[in-house]
């Protein structure tokens, strides 16, 4: 897209961006399936323009641990989003490793949109407490009946 294109849906609202999407995993064939179906998601967005791509094969790395094997890939995505509510939502879908906003320098943000912004910011970071909460009480749960499967074997 033309520089000039850009500075015209910029003056319209629209957000120029660019983050670091990672991901972890193996085999390595996976992890790089897995980071192109990302941006390929990504690119699926109406209220996306992608402006650049470049995706990253999956690398080794090293872990403590020599036994373990673990690949990470990264993708590097520059766009526009329809507005400052579609970053939002960006960071929330893609949990990207890196956000920049390039243009504009300067935003307003009507108070309604701001106490929506927190409002579900509020939201997820109670659902995500919520799920840590329940995993260590399983993670307890399960220790515990591991140690009796253990004294039960002596």
């Amino acid at each position: 897209m033309a520089s000039r294109n850009i500075r015209e849906k910029v003056d319209k609202g629209w957000i120029h961006a660019a983050i670091i999407v990672e991901i972890l995993g193996k085999p390595a064939d996976y992890v790089d399936e897995a980071i192109k179906k990302i941006v390929d998601t990504f690119a699926e967005n109406k209220d996306i323009d992608i402006l650049e791509k470049n995706i990253h094969k999956a690398k080794e790395i090293e872990h403590e641990d020599k036994k373990i094997e673990i690949f990470s890939a990264f993708a590097e995505i520059e766009f526009l989003a329809l507005n400052f509510s579609k970053l939002i939502e960006i960071i929330y879908d893609y949990m990207p490793s890196s956000i920049e906003i390039i243009e504009p320098s300067t935003m307003n943000i009507k108070i309604e949109d701001a106490n929506a912004l927190l409002n579900d910011l509020a939201t997820r970071l109670h659902q995500y407490d919520a799920l840590i909460k329940k995993s260590r009480i399983e993670l307890q749960l399960l220790q515990k009946k591991l140690e009796e499967l253990e004294k039960g074997r002596k």
